[in-house]
């Protein structure tokens, strides 16, 4: 089992306190609101407090005042974010008096509760992305700070199968669940869910709910993989994948 621990003396903001969501104005332009509250943390009065949007390499941070004085800017639009994601937030409550400034408080991998005032719900522990594939359909991404379900956008329809075609969940979002546990079980040995609230411990929390135990066996490796299968069947069976592929290919003739 491997739990992380804070050396460097930072005080963690509880994700909890921090409430993002993701609207667009009367032109269609992504812009974002967001609130944080760090009353249940001592900190000076007088440090700022900032709330930073990223995806990857694109970045812009955003200057909410102080904790003793916050204030929301007026531009809170996610330039340099691609139209085509949906970012992550930080905030950072940072010292400014020292040279470069220190860290106090901070959090990190912050989703949004809503997106075009929708809520985001379960769904986003996996983004969407488009992009070129080549001759591929779909990937996988977990390289990124976050799962990512890549789609080709040159397949014909392919956000409407994606989203609402039973047969696409069927095929593809077993697999997906199997790889991202397998990531995190196995490759990076990771087993407890109460470790973080980072996303593998997301991840694990959803499967150990799907197969009604407290987290993943932590010894053999193959073990691990019997507990990844059973967290797939398990997905399967409440999902009542094999009735939803069977009627939505019924549908289809």
């Amino acid at each position: 089992m491997i739990r992380k621990f804070n050396y460097t003396g930072r005080k963690k903001i509880k994700r909890g306190n921090v409430h993002v969501d993701i609207l667009r104005d009367t032109e269609g332009i992504r812009f974002f609101n967001a609130s944080v509250s760090l009353d249940d943390i001592n900190l000076p009065s007088g440090a700022s407090v900032y709330f930073e949007a990223y995806h990857r390499v694109a970045y812009r941070r955003f200057d909410f005042g102080t904790v003793g004085e916050r204030r929301v800017p007026e531009d809170r639009y996610l330039k340099n974010i691609p139209e085509s994601v949906v970012p992550l937030f930080r905030v950072k409550v940072v010292d400014r008096t020292a040279a470069h400034g220190r860290i106090l408080a901070a959090v990190d991998k912050i989703r949004p509760e809503s997106i075009d005032r929708q809520p985001s719900g379960s769904q986003s522990l996996l983004y969407v992305e488009y992009g070129d594939l080549g001759q591929r359909i779909w990937e996988l991404d977990l390289d990124g700070d976050w799962p990512v379900l890549r789609l080709n956008r040159q397949a014909a329809d392919i956000g409407l199968v994606a989203s609402g075609d039973d047969r696409f969940m069927a095929l593809v979002y077993p697999e997906i669940l199997r790889q991202i546990l397998f990531r995190i079980i196995v490759t990076d040995e990771h087993t407890d869910p109460d470790c973080d609230d980072d996303w593998p411990s997301l991840w694990l929390k959803h499967a150990c709910n799907l197969t009604g135990s407290p987290e993943p066996p932590s010894g053999d490796e193959e073990d691990r993989k019997e507990w990844i299968e059973k967290a797939v069947n398990a997905f399967c069976e409440s999902n009542m994948i094999m009735e939803r592929f069977n009627k939505a290919f019924q549908g289809s003739r």
